[in-house]
């Protein structure tokens, strides 16, 4: 049996230093592992070291040097005598446990939250961060709201209250402009960011934030240069729309004169020859008489009378005609305008193609929309009515306005234009 007695000097050196340095190690963790390891090991930890230490106060004191054996103790010239495969293996386990709760213990404080981590997770914000009590008194602030400081005002965040003060009210250095005051005051550095202030109370803690707002004030800048782009091209749209009105108007205007140059000749064609030969309808001449003196009447009314549906009368009575409104109109000046002008389109082509005497506008007022129906007394439709100019306009400007139009020809001829209420106007 290998026993400690019987091995060599410098192996009992070796065995002692390992203990000693085992026994080191063990009151060192004993003093760093924290209560998180656990009550087990906490109660372990000491009872290890003092085996460890025990093992090697027996080892040293059977250590032959130069001392006599006489006074060596009995314990320990028992303890020499025993298997020193025993004594290692008992060091090994204690020191593999000792390794194993420095490694946990080492392996926890770098997952540990620390005021340390806490300050170095703080430094690494790109926003700006300082919590200070309510007189001032700097508790904790980042590298980035430092930064800020010495580049606003040219000096360190020392005091948090007066810190804020100067933000509101005090002018930065040169290099630096203030954009905006107040709540949120913001600045615009030397090197072109843009940094937006807040300053808010947290359980007692008064916390300054600051972030860069340089994307957001780019995007707001370009919004604005496309808002401005948006209104002229809207504003060239609006012209460009007044002028196809007035084109679409003239260009009717002109198809008007040129189918009466016609009506005209016609006419006048017919009545020479009644008159030469006495041959023909003479009613018939004279009713095509009428109808084009109806037109000429109809088209020489001013056109910004047509606004209005006492305007509509009078030219409706101006040509013989009558015009009779059913219902109650609705109460929108615009509305009124546009029911109006459809009204005088819709009276002209009744003269023109059906030699109608009567046009009646009936409203009807129901829950969510008002219906208006304009019908005349003329004579029926032979062929599908096919939207001109006029009607066209018409149309464009009632769904512009949010509204809809539909023509029937069956069993008559009736226009309907239609308004949703709470529907917006813009006529």
């Amino acid at each position: 049996m290998l026993t400690f007695a019987s091995l060599p000097m410098n192996l009992k050196t070796t065995i002692a230093t390992l203990l000693f340095l085992t026994m080191i190690a063990g009151i060192c963790t004993c003093m760093l592992v924290g209560k998180k390891q656990g009550k087990a090991k906490l109660f372990l930890l000491p009872v290890c070291t003092a085996v460890v230490a025990a093992m090697l106060l027996l080892y040293a004191s059977v250590i032959r040097a130069e001392r006599a054996p006489a006074y060596i103790p009995v314990i320990s010239l028992w303890f020499e005598q025993q298997s020193v495969i025993f004594s290692l293996l008992v060091w090994l386990a204690i020191a593999s446990f000792f390794g194993m709760v420095m490694m946990e213990e080492r392996s926890r404080r770098k997952k540990a939250i620390t005021p340390s981590s806490i300050k170095e997770s703080l430094d690494q914000l790109e926003t700006g961060l300082c919590f200070s009590q309510p007189n001032g008194l700097v508790l904790l602030t980042n590298h980035r709201m430092n930064q800020l400081s010495h580049a606003l005002f040219g000096r360190a965040l020392q005091n948090a209250e007066l810190f804020w003060q100067a933000l509101v009210c005090q002018e930065p250095v040169a290099g630096a402009v203030r954009i905006t005051a107040g709540e949120q005051p913001e600045f615009r550095l030397p090197d072109d960011t843009i940094w937006t202030f807040h300053r808010e109370e947290l359980d007692g803690v008064i916390q300054i934030a600051a972030a860069d707002t340089t994307r957001q004030h780019l995007l707001v800048d370009e919004l604005r240069i496309k808002h401005s782009e948006l209104e002229e091209m809207n504003a060239r749209i609006r012209t460009y729309g007044d002028k196809v009105d007035e084109y679409v108007i003239a260009r009717e205007r002109l198809e008007t004169r040129v189918n009466l140059h016609g009506f005209l000749g016609q006419a006048l064609l017919m009545t020479r020859h009644y008159l030469q030969y006495e041959t023909g309808d003479a009613n018939r001449i004279i009713d095509i008489w009428q109808r084009n003196i109806d037109v000429l009447r109809l088209e020489a009314e001013p056109q910004q009378d047509a606004d209005s549906l006492a305007s509509l009368r009078n030219a409706a009575k101006a040509i013989g005609m009558q015009v009779h409104v059913n219902g109650q109109l609705p109460e929108s000046p615009q509305q009124r305008k546009l029911i109006a002008a459809v009204g005088a389109e819709t009276l002209t082509n009744a003269v023109r193609h059906a030699g109608a005497k009567q046009l009646w506008i009936d409203v009807e007022d129901t829950e969510n929309a008002y219906i208006i129906r304009y019908t005349n007394d003329g004579t029926e439709p032979t062929a599908t009515v096919t939207e001109g100019g006029g009607l066209s306009t018409a149309r464009r400007k009632i769904e512009t306005a949010g509204g809809q139009m539909k023509l029937e020809t069956e069993p008559r001829f009736m226009l309907t234009i239609i308004f949703e209420k709470g529907v917006g106007m813009d006529v």
